[in-house]
């Protein structure tokens, strides 16, 4: 026989082997996956098949890669270096692949059972899989040991095949006339973990129903008692989202016609033992009439292998229907707000779908202090997919509501998803469905062109100015390519706030305009950035893009500059985000409250509107011809533009210190200094990668230590509101139950919403609340002001901040007698809108010091 055809014949043998291996495999290792109890039979089915395939394909392919790189003539010679070459393929793609899917992809999860192996927490199971299958599949086409293993695998198929199968464990049934019950399991025997799912199973006489765990205006859930069992440590049953019940003598019920499944995780207190479970159950059978039943319920699960059985499906139903988050449910909470009609309370929720349009919606609402909520008033808006949705409350007053935490379950036919809101007093927004995507592109077009006049940006305004004088005299191409650098730097980093904004969204997380000022790296990278620059200003450092969009942006004769010019752009946009300019927060209050392509949109036309001066001039270069000559007088202009970026680094290193703390930012500030000597020293030296180079590795590592101390630092305490501004008694710390009472109480409340790196409300500060008239009013009898200080992540400011339909500071807020819901203020401040509003917000109670003030 030829070497090609022993290896033929051989490689047969041992794909024959590995498939019937891996299918065993790949079944009795299910109960070690999260879909082992959330899944169906047939689903389960479709999983082992989807791997088995896949499992052969990389059986192949590792085989044949082990008979090239081991030996050709396989399997005459070097028949283990071979099998430890396919053994170790398939292993390193095991390794690779359960990562990709388990950690990355999300693909599948493990169950708590199954062992993990360090360092990406591979799975023992399917580690073990590739070294145990092939092992013996290799084992299996060597002629001499076949007999042996076959043998082996015969008696170990034969002991699984007549096995004595058990059936699902389940309870007897507990009937009554109207009613039964009975407790279920999803599998066989109890395994070797920790948790089982179990079910309490109520059968209803066709048209009757029993009730949810909230009720509603009359009717009691069901209870059980699992006094009696044993290895039992914690049972939590898990409701699946209830329907609203016809009503009967105006009552607002909740509950379940027929009957209902209701899934019961059960935690055992010695893995692996028996279980016995025993359930005093309680729960009512009701139509015109509720008639309350009990039911004693007995389960014994013996230990062995949790193998699924056949409840396991109905189970898992009834696991799917139970509510869970918003973000799972693609949806989102667009605000929670509560309004007083007559005595009673209405309270006003909007909610927003990524996905699937909302058709019929229904909201549930639990935790209230008291009252009872009724059906909704729906408005759907958006094409479906928004929904405000109008709960009357009756028997409780709206302030007594607000700032109370809720739990709010939505209802929309297969959906379901709860979530918990804290409704502060006043009025919904309008709908952003209201406005239109051309008139909002516009708003953010002349944002992002007023964004270049506000005093963010004003630190490097001078460096634009620099960079256009830079091409006076230059030839036309040159000053184009070099405005175009600029646009492109601007629009690029508003590109990439974007997908950044997109990502943390999709993730679940609470964003905002101007969230990464929020965190101690980021100042200190932008501290760094900033240094850098001044550096570069004065010729100590070069500042240069990655070599492919370098070559992009500076392909013709000035690279330096064209590459200086996009990462000028860029650095503005990055300081840029700590401002809320006019037109800027009303469309980034619509993208941010809407999906993906509209965050795109609208940060897009921000972009651009700032780069406009930059893309006119380009359209035009001849005005580059109006400004002065470069001469000596430029490298005068240099440093001192150096000096001013030092400013904004010392600036962005006292919010560090509001942030991290002094000392973190005395030692980022310390490390700053040093790298600049470094820098200095440095460009002393002769050119050349000897001379230089060991004080470019020193500049590196100061660098690096000048970013990671912040990162690694944390946030230190809170801030001291009271004497922020240094006048103590004035401002009290932001409380939404105290701000309610204020309210209800017909006091007029001032509420300011600010950062310590928002320089626009510092100006906001300087320029009107610090002087008179508003000092004064603020300080007047009758007047509370609060600050709310969103410096930190804050999940109450940042819920404060979306119910105005506001993602960035600043915001102010005046509320009174005659604005009870609040009056929301521009973000650049003037005493006439100020005292404005003052004087609205007053305009019910003819004594209130506004109007005294006024006077």
């Amino acid at each position: 026989m030829t070497c090609s055809a022993v290896a033929r014949r051989t490689a047969i043998q041992y794909i024959v082997a590995v498939a019937g291996g891996n299918l065993l495999w790949e079944t009795l290792q299910l109960p070690l996956y999260s879909l082992w109890r959330t899944s169906s039979a047939s689903f389960l089915a479709f999983a082992v098949l989807h791997c088995w395939v896949g499992d052969m394909i990389i059986a192949a392919v590792a085989l044949g890669i082990a008979i090239v790189v081991a030996d050709r003539c396989w399997p005459s010679r070097h028949y283990a270096r071979t099998a430890a070459f396919a053994i170790l393929f398939g292993v390193a793609y095991t390794v690779f692949s359960e990562w990709l899917n388990v950690m990355v992809r999300r693909g599948w999860a493990y169950a708590p059972e199954m062992p993990r192996v360090p360092p990406l927490g591979t799975g023992l199971s399917p580690l073990l899989q590739w070294l145990v299958v092939p092992l013996a599949a290799f084992a299996w086409a060597r002629p001499a040991r076949r007999r042996v293993l076959t043998l082996v695998l015969f008696v170990f198929g034969g002991m699984i095949a007549l096995g004595d199968p058990a059936s699902a464990a389940t309870s007897e049934w507990a009937s009554n006339p109207h009613g039964a019950a009975r407790l279920i399991t999803a599998v066989e025997a109890t395994g070797s973990g920790t948790r089982l799912d179990v079910g309490l199973q109520l059968r209803l006489t066709p048209g009757w129903h029993t009730y949810w765990r909230t009720p509603g205006d009359a009717g009691v859930p069901p209870t059980i008692d699992w006094q009696g069992s044993e290895n039992l440590t914690a049972a939590t049953i898990g409701w699946p989202a209830p329907r609203r019940l016809p009503p009967l003598g105006g009552l607002e019920t909740l509950g379940y016609e027929d009957g209902v499944v209701l899934p019961i995780a059960v935690t055992l207190a010695h893995p692996g033992a028996a279980l016995r479970l025993h359930a005093e159950v309680d729960y009512a059978s009701c139509k015109e009439v509720c008639i309350p039943y009990h039911a004693s319920l007995d389960l014994a699960l013996p230990p062995g292998l949790a193998l699924p059985g056949p409840e396991a499906p109905l189970i898992a139903a009834a696991r799917d229907r139970v509510p869970g988050d918003f973000g799972s449910a693609g949806l989102r909470l667009a605000g929670a707000v509560v309004t007083a009609r007559n005595n009673d309370a209405v309270l006003s929720v909007r909610v927003a779908s990524d996905g699937t349009r909302l058709r019929a919606p229904d909201l549930f609402v639990e935790d209230l202090p008291r009252g009872s909520p009724g059906r909704p008033d729906i408005e759907l808006s958006d094409g479906g997919k928004e929904a405000t949705l109008a709960i009357p409350i009756t028997g409780v007053p709206a302030a007594a509501i607000a700032g109370t935490r809720l739990r709010l379950t939505l209802i929309d036919g297969a959906r379901a998803a709860e979530i918990e809101a804290a409704p502060r007093l006043g009025a919904l927004p309008p709908a952003p469905g209201s406005a239109t995507r051309i008139g909002i592109v516009g708003l953010a077009l002349l944002g992002g062109l007023v964004l270049n006049l506000m005093p963010c940006v004003l630190p490097v305004l001078s460096l634009k100015l620099l960079a256009l004088t830079g091409y006076a005299g230059a030839e036309r191409r040159a000053a184009r390519l070099g405005l175009l650098a600029t646009a492109a730097g601007v629009i690029v980093c508003f590109a990439v706030l974007a997908g950044v904004l997109i990502a943390l969204k999709s993730a679940g997380a609470a964003i905002g305009w101007g969230i990464q000022f929020q965190q101690p790296w980021f100042l200190a990278g932008m501290a760094l950035v900033t240094t850098l620059f001044a550096a570069s200003l004065w010729d100590w450092v070069p500042l240069a893009l990655p070599g492919g969009v370098a070559g992009a942006v500076g392909s013709v004769r000035g690279r330096g500059r064209f590459t200086d010019a996009f990462l000028l752009g860029a650095f503005a946009t990055l300081l840029a985000a700590s401002c809320s300019a006019p037109f800027v927060g009303t469309a980034i209050g619509f993208a941010l409250a809407r999906g993906p392509f509209d965050i795109a949109l609208v940060f897009g036309a921000l972009g651009l509107g700032m780069a406009a001066p930059f893309l006119a001039v380009a359209a035009a270069p001849g005005l580059v011809a109006w400004l002065p000559r470069p001469g000596r007088w430029m490298a005068w202009l240099r440093r001192l533009l150096g000096l001013a970026l030092l400013g904004t680094a010392v600036w962005l290193l006292s919010v560090l210190a509001t942030e991290a703390g002094s000392p973190t930012a005395l030692l980022a500030g310390g490390m700053l200094a040093v790298l600049l000597a470094v820098l200095a020293w440095r460009h002393t030296l002769p050119a050349g990668r000897r001379a230089r180079g060991p004080a470019g590795a020193g500049a590196i590592v100061v660098a690096a230590i000048a970013v990671l101390v912040p990162a690694l630092s944390g946030q230190a305490g809170p801030r001291d509101l009271s004497t922020a501004r240094g006048e103590a008694g004035l401002w009290r710390p932001f409380d939404q139950a105290v701000l309610q009472r204020m309210v209800a109480e017909e006091k007029i409340v001032f509420v300011d919403v600010s950062a310590a790196w928002c320089l626009t409300c510092k100006v906001n500060e300087l320029a009107v609340l610090d002087r008179a008239p508003v000092a004064d009013q603020l300080r007047s009898t009758g007047v509370v002001a609060m600050r709310a200080d969103w410096t930190r992540p804050d999940p109450i400011v940042t819920a404060y901040l979306q119910s105005f339909g506001r993602y960035g500071v600043p915001l102010n807020v005046v509320y009174g007698p005659g604005a009870p819901e609040g009056i929301a203020l521009p973000e650049l401040l003037t005493p006439g809108a100020v005292m404005d509003a003052f004087r609205r917000a007053g305009a019910a109670h003819p004594q209130s010091a506004v109007q005294r003030t006024a006077e």
